[in-house]
C-alpha cells in the first residue's frame, strides 16, 4: 500500500482473472481511495464503516464478481463476512489518465445478493 501527499492510497490491483471472467475492458492496474471515500462511507453507510479496513481482501479475496448494469466502467466485488460486503470499483474518465478507485462500500442483503446471482448480476470468483 503506497500513499502520497494528497492522502491517495494505492490499496491493491485489479486481478485479470476477475476482467477475464466478467468479459469487461478495465485495466488490470491500481486500484486508489481517496480520503472522501471514507468520509462517503461514514456518511451514507455508517454501519459498514468497519470493514473500511478489509477492503484489500475484499480486492483480493472476493467471493462474487460482477459488472452493475448501469455502470460499464465498474466491477462489483463482493465478500461475505458476518454481513454480504459490496465494494464498487469504478474507472475514471473524467482526466487523460485513467485510473481505477474505489467508490462506495455497503452491506446487501442475502435476498438481494441471492437476486444478483440468480440473474447473472453476480458471478461466484473462484
Amino acid at each position: 500500500m503506497s500513499i502520497n501527499k494528497h492522502k491517495i492510497v494505492t490499496i491493491g490491483k485489479l486481478q485479470n482473472k476477475i476482467t477475464k471472467i466478467l468479459d469487461i475492458d478495465l485495466p488490470n492496474g491500481d486500484i486508489s481511495m481517496y480520503p472522501g471515500f471514507k468520509k462517503h462511507v461514514k456518511k451514507r453507510h455508517p454501519d459498514c464503516v468497519k470493514y473500511i479496513a478489509n477492503v484489500q481482501d475484499i480486492i483480493n479475496n472476493p467471493d462474487y464478481i460482477g459488472v452493475h448494469p448501469k455502470e460499464e466502467h465498474s466491477v462489483e466485488l463482493v465478500k461475505i463476512y458476518d454481513k454480504n460486503i459490496l465494494l464498487s470499483i469504478n474507472l475514471s474518465t473524467k482526466t487523460d489518465t485513467e485510473y481505477l478507485y474505489v467508490s462506495s462500500l455497503y452491506d446487501i442483503s442475502q435476498a438481494k445478493l441471492n437476486n444478483r446471482i440468480n440473474s447473472g448480476r453476480l458471478k461466484k470468483f473462484i
